[in-house]
């Protein structure tokens, strides 16, 4: 009993609900002739888990619960597989299975839709803020642009070395020009 009070508390635990999905889809696949692995794939794609843990928990915990239902499955194909092999044609048969499933079918239909349903909600939701992001993203871009355009672009061209080497000469000889000037400043009174 601890291991099923340990399972009750993790987030990711079987429910009520889980285990009655899962027996109503396995019950079917019995009625109908096929095989568990089968039932175990459905059940995976409409409770969000793995084949595996859809017959590891049917097989570890599902199945002693629903022993006469399984049963009464069994005896339910072996009487529609009786009455296709005296009628002759499958439209019997597959009307007689329609019958005797359909209750827990549409049940199983609507629990599917209400979650489809809250998982499209959900996407609805995402995608409204992704775009509203990717407007606000596209205005940002729009007025960065514009920015760009309104700044004036002044790229001078590279210069090259002999460009470089006379601008060190002018830039030398002003500078000697200055402290020739300063120098001879200098040597005057500074009361003039």
């Amino acid at each position: 009993m601890q291991t099923v009070e340990r399972w009750v508390t993790r987030s990711d635990a079987w429910t009520r609900e889980d285990d009655e999905r899962l027996a109503s889809v396995v019950l079917r696949h019995i009625r109908t002739g096929s095989t568990q692995l089968k039932a175990f794939e459905e059940a995976s794609a409409e409770l969000g888990r793995t084949a595996a843990a859809c017959g590891y928990r049917w097989n570890g915990v599902v199945r002693k619960n629903y022993r006469d239902e399984i049963e009464a499955a069994k005896r339910e194909r072996k009487q529609l597989h009786k009455a296709s092999g005296e009628s002759g044609s499958g439209k019997d048969a597959e009307t007689m299975l329609t019958t005797m499933t359909s209750s827990d079918t549409m049940r199983d239909v609507i629990k599917f839709l209400e979650t489809f349903d809250n998982q499209y909600q959900k996407l609805r939701q995402q995608v409204d803020a992704l775009e509203a992001e990717r407007n606000r993203l596209a205005e940002r871009v729009r007025e960065l642009e514009a920015q760009l355009a309104r700044t004036p672009y002044t790229a001078e061209a590279p210069l090259t070395p002999e460009q470089l080497e006379q601008d060190s000469k002018t830039l030398f000889a002003i500078m000697e020009r200055a402290r020739k000037l300063l120098e001879s400043d200098g040597s005057r009174p500074r009361g003039d």
